[in-house]
C-alpha cells in the first residue's frame, strides 16, 4: 500500500509540475505580444516613416533619372519652345505697320529695329530646325546668339 501512496504522490508531483509548467509557458515567450491600444506603436511609426523615405529615395534615384536619349529629347523640346517664342516675338515686331509712328522711332532707328527683328526671326528659324533635327550640341551657341540680339536691341531702344 505504501507503494501505491508513493506512486500517487509521485504522480501528483509530476502532474503538479506539468500544470505549473504549462501555466508558465505563456510568460516564458521570448517576444511578448503587444496589445492593440488604438495607437500605432513607435516601431510601426518608424517603420512607416522609413518605408516612405525609401520610396522617396527610390523615386529620386531611379524613377526620375533620364538617360542620355531622354536628356536630348528634353533639350530638343526646350530649344523648340525657345525658338517658337522668339519667332513669334520677331513676327510681332515685323508686323508693326508703322514702326516710326507706333514706337516713336526716326527712319534710321526704325531700320535698325526691323534689322533686329529679322535677325531674331532668322536665328529662331535656325534654332527651330536644329531642334527638329535634335542637334543638341548647337543649342547653347544658338541661344546665346538670340540673347545677344535681344540685348543689342534693348541697348539701342
Amino acid at each position: 500500500m505504501s507503494l501505491y501512496i508513493g506512486l500517487g504522490i509521485g504522480l501528483f508531483i509530476i502532474l503538479l509540475f506539468l500544470i505549473t509548467g504549462c501555466a508558465h509557458k505563456k510568460d516564458d515567450t521570448a517576444v511578448p505580444k503587444l496589445e492593440w491600444s488604438g495607437k500605432p506603436t513607435l516601431h510601426q511609426v518608424r517603420s512607416a516613416t522609413l518605408r516612405e523615405k525609401m520610396r522617396s529615395l527610390k523615386v529620386l534615384m531611379f524613377d526620375n533619372i533620364y538617360d542620355e536619349l531622354q536628356f536630348d529629347e528634353e533639350r530638343s523640346r526646350q530649344a523648340a519652345s525657345i525658338a517658337e517664342t522668339a519667332k513669334a516675338m520677331a513676327e510681332v515686331a515685323l508686323n508693326i505697320s508703322d514702326v516710326n509712328q507706333e514706337l516713336n522711332l526716326n527712319a534710321d532707328h526704325a531700320r535698325v529695329f526691323r534689322n533686329y527683328a529679322y535677325q531674331m526671326k532668322n536665328q529662331a528659324l535656325a534654332l527651330e530646325e536644329a531642334a527638329r533635327l535634335e542637334k543638341s550640341d548647337v543649342y547653347p551657341s544658338m541661344i546665346r546668339d538670340i540673347v545677344k540680339t535681344c540685348n543689342g536691341c534693348h541697348s539701342k531702344f
